[in-house]
């Protein structure tokens, strides 16, 4: 398994995207920006004067502007991407609702990648069902942290092959989905691409918009799947930085999605249509489209329906570790 840096991007990827799409992006800051690194300084979107929120409509005189707000949560590790398009009520939130949905979605992937988020790296803890269960027994069944990129499992010898598989060489962990609604956490991705998003197109999208904001959760179409396409990236911080892309189809093509956004940071890159208010394309569409170029080596393609309001119980996510060497940690001695 390749891990890294692919500077051979298949041509035929890099030929359909410049056929049939273009990149856009805010007047209001350039194209290094798309990597969220931390020594390029913070960006801001929007005009510190004159604000104005793009998800409620409020200005100055009716809302305040007074709190930090990140473009995309700091959970996915954006700490110098902010907006000024984000009111302080519609801030908060989406910081209580539909931000914290995702990051519960992502959680394993998050603290086994490292991601850096407003509280440090999350620790991943979890129960599993068990009937050997006691009083003595630890308060969580799997404990996973990392120091200096190498990972720290602690698990009760009762846990089960379904939750951490150990081979020769390698290393599977499998945590139940936490819990979320996973239409809550489809409408924090297309937040993030409303909030990057040309002021010129938000026309199109206000009944999305709107929709985001919603607190009951219900699919945006009649008819239509809410889909998230990812690719995983192997290895430990070879993204390093979160990146994004907004893609919108070229007025001479027909039967593409209007819009794609693509974010790619840690172990993911993730693409979804962004949905339009008066969208006529199928899933089927959205499903031919080729996975933007990344620069990276990928190992796993799928796709999530984000239709739902619930997990299913049964949900997992899984993570797969290789490694060269383990040391065995027991309650008196560190056996290799």
């Amino acid at each position: 398994m390749k891990i890294g840096i692919n500077e051979k991007i298949e041509p035929e990827i890099i030929e359909y995207y410049e056929s049939f799409y273009d990149v856009l992006r805010t007047p209001d800051f350039d194209d290094k920006s798309r990597l969220l690194k931390p020594m390029h300084g913070t960006k801001e979107l929007g005009c510190a004067k004159n604000k104005k929120c793009r998800f409620c409509d409020k200005d100055e005189n009716e809302a305040s502007f007074n709190n930090i707000a990140h473009v995309f949560p700091e959970s996915i590790g954006n700490d110098v991407l902010i907006s000024n398009y984000e009111c302080d009520d519609c801030n908060q939130y989406f910081g209580n609702t539909i931000e914290n949905e995702y990051a519960n979605f992502f959680g394993l992937y998050h603290s086994v990648m490292q991601i850096q988020g407003k509280n440090g790296v999350p620790k991943c803890k979890f129960k599993v069902p068990c009937e050997k269960r006691t009083d003595e027994c630890a308060k969580y069944c799997v404990e996973i942290s990392l120091e200096d990129n190498i990972p720290h499992i602690r698990g009760c010898r009762e846990v089960d092959k379904q939750y951490i598989n150990l081979t020769n060489d390698s290393i599977t962990i499998s945590k139940p989905v936490g819990r979320c609604c996973p239409i809550a956490v489809y409408k924090a991705i297309v937040k993030m691409a409303v909030s990057v998003m040309p002021v010129e197109e938000l026309h199109l999208f206000k009944n999305v918009i709107t929709w985001i904001r919603e607190p009951e959760h219900s699919n945006f179409y009649n008819d239509k799947k809410l889909l998230v396409r990812y690719k995983m990236i192997p290895g430990f911080n070879v993204t390093k930085y979160p990146h994004y892309m907004l893609y919108r189809r070229k007025k001479d093509a027909w039967n593409k999605p209007y819009m794609l956004f693509n974010l790619t940071y840690g172990c993911y890159s993730l693409l979804i249509e962004v949905p339009r208010d008066s969208d006529n394309c199928t899933n089927s569409e959205f499903e031919y489209v080729p996975f933007p170029p990344i620069p990276f080596y990928t190992n796993e393609e799928g796709t999530w329906d984000m239709s739902e309001k619930e997990i299913p119980k049964s949900e997992k996510h899984s993570i797969t570790l290789s490694f060269g060497a383990i040391k065995e940690y027991t309650d008196n001695h560190i056996s290799n």
